[in-house]
């Protein structure tokens, strides 16, 4: 019998690295059960991928986001080959089991597959009855999770070659160092999970290091809920990242309270770029979602981080238990103050299976109950205030991290005088406005003129402007590797000033300096400029 197991990922390039099937492919090789992966994505048609399978096993990796196109796929393969056997696994299957027809399904995997699935399988080739175990689950058997608890025993997909044909240079490749998380935040799917924190050996980290290393690997996402948890291991990791992986970019999971100078240090080494999850600055509702809330220590790490020059992002989400959309404004004027590199803003999902769904009735949460089950109101945020938040999101996410507006929003903020969230609001207006999605700096340029044109504050556009403009070619350089040419109204040198120099007082003392200059990397990396 022939088996293929089939992911289906965002989009192309980002995260489309299917580590779910390609550990359990590595599991099935280990008991001599030969499989096959296919890789979809979102944008192909599930049908059409459907009709592409001939395997009489067929394995589905299901996700919060690839839900509807696997009940799709699921439905095309069953009406055109009745005797297929399918199974299903992956975090959708684990958090919502009961949404899965054991009908058409012979078995879920609840958890971690690695063991289980060669079980189900062995017995399915053999002929036999699967006999419901932990992480298996048939029709008429009882739910359970299965995780191994030894990581060392798992044989890894980079070092056998498994994942070889999947290795594309403009992918993200994902990387397990653990799994489990000491926390146990009530919205995450981790809120119920193994709550001890399971590592992969020290000597196959260093082992998958030189693999990635060798194959020419240029993006890494490292899959470590909290990898500063343990600060020893984090800077020993990170010592051993800077000194053999040089040329990878390296994304983490942190705390920003468990961040002291020492882990940031090791982070300003690397090329590198952390994730934190700040959800809201409100710590009365972080206390809602069981999530500890020490905003004075998450402050000090995130200050480090910028004062290092470490590359850094914050997640917040609309909808938290208790939170107002004032309080929402409140967490994206905190955000937005603490200069990151881009804000990821969440409407709240209520992801079954997580003790936050769980309580959802009595917190008078109204949510989807289909995928992506969605928040649709709550006690104290309407519908109406939660697309206002939306359209807050929509702002941030076009004007602040798609624009990398992180290096001078500070300067135009303070001359406009009016908080983030509502030059944010102000800008969702302004795109609506628009017949077209305006290239992102043109709108910037744009909006700022028209912002402190409404103020009164013309005479500061030449600096802000030329400031601006200085940045976004560097963005535009960083971002597509090719050189453009700024118009500046003064001197780049002294528009450095700008970085401790209120923009007032530069207006008014700096001597103007037309000149046009292409933005260039120099060969160790550095940022340079030369005259047009």
């Amino acid at each position: 019998m022939t088996v293929e197991l089939v992911s289906c990922c965002y989009e192309k390039g980002n995260f489309s690295f299917p580590l779910g099937v390609l550990c359990i492919k590595e599991a099935l090789a280990s008991h001599h059960i030969p499989s096959k992966v296919q890789n979809w994505y979102l944008s192909d048609d599930p049908e059409e991928a459907a009709a592409s399978v001939h395997a009489d096993i067929v394995g589905l990796s299901v996700y919060l986001w690839n839900r509807k196109w696997f009940d799709l796929f699921a439905t095309k393969v069953k009406r055109d080959n009745p005797g297929t056997i399918l199974f299903a696994g992956g975090t959708e299957v684990t958090a919502n089991p009961h949404s899965f027809d054991l009908d058409s399904y012979r078995f879920l995997v609840i958890g971690e597959g690695e063991e289980s699935v060669p079980y189900a399988l062995e017995a399915i080739l053999q002929g036999k009855e699967i006999t419901p175990t932990r992480g298996i689950v048939v029709k008429g058997s009882v739910f359970s999770c299965g995780c191994p608890e030894d990581l060392s025993t798992l044989p890894s997909v980079f070092l056998s070659h498994t994942a070889d044909p999947f290795l594309k240079r403009e992918d993200t490749v994902l990387w397990e160092l653990t799994r489990g998380c000491p926390y146990h935040c009530a919205f995450c799917f981790e809120s119920k999970g193994v709550r001890s924190v399971r590592r992969f050996p020290t000597e196959r980290i260093v082992a998958e290091l030189q693999y990635l290393t060798s194959h020419d690997v240029h993006d890494v996402f490292v899959l470590d809920p909290t990898f500063n948890m343990d600060k020893r291991r984090t800077v020993t990791i990170l010592n051993l990242l800077s000194e053999k992986a040089p040329g990878i970019h390296f994304t983490f999971e942190n705390r920003a309270e468990l961040l002291n100078e020492e882990i940031v240090d090791s982070y300003g080494k690397l090329n590198c770029s952390l994730q934190l999850g700040m959800q809201s600055s409100n710590p009365e509702v972080l206390r809602t979602i069981d999530r500890a809330a020490d905003m004075q220590a998450f402050e000090k790490g995130v200050r480090l981080l910028g004062k290092e020059g470490v590359s850094f992002g914050l997640d917040v989400i609309i909808g938290l238990p208790k939170d107002t959309l004032e309080g929402f404004c409140k967490s994206i004027d905190y955000a937005i103050s603490m200069k990151p590199n881009n804000i990821d803003i969440f409407l709240l999902s209520l992801l079954p299976g997580t003790t936050l769904a769980d309580r959802a009735d009595a917190l008078g949460l109204v949510y989807e109950k289909q995928n992506p089950y969605h928040l649709i109101e709550s006690p104290t945020f309407s519908r109406i205030d939660i697309q206002k938040a939306l359209d807050i999101k929509k702002a941030t996410d076009f004007f602040y991290t798609k624009g990398q507006a992180f290096q001078w929003f500070s300067l135009f903020q303070n001359a406009a005088e009016l908080p983030a969230h509502t030059l944010m609001l102000l800008f969702s207006s302004f795109l609506a406005r628009c017949q077209r999605e305006p290239d992102v700096y043109e709108a910037q340029d744009m909006f700022v003129r028209s912002i402190l044109k409404q103020q009164n504050k013309t005479a500061l556009l030449p600096a802000l402007t030329s400031y601006m403009e200085l940045y976004q070619g560097i963005a535009y350089l960083l971002e597509t590797g090719e050189s453009p040419v700024v118009e500046l109204q003064y001197d780049p040198n002294d528009l450095a000033h700008l970085e401790c120099m209120p923009l007032d007082r530069f207006a008014k003392e700096t001597k103007r300096r037309r000149c046009a200059l292409a933005v260039v990397q120099e060969n160790d990396g550095t940022i340079g400029f030369v005259d047009q």
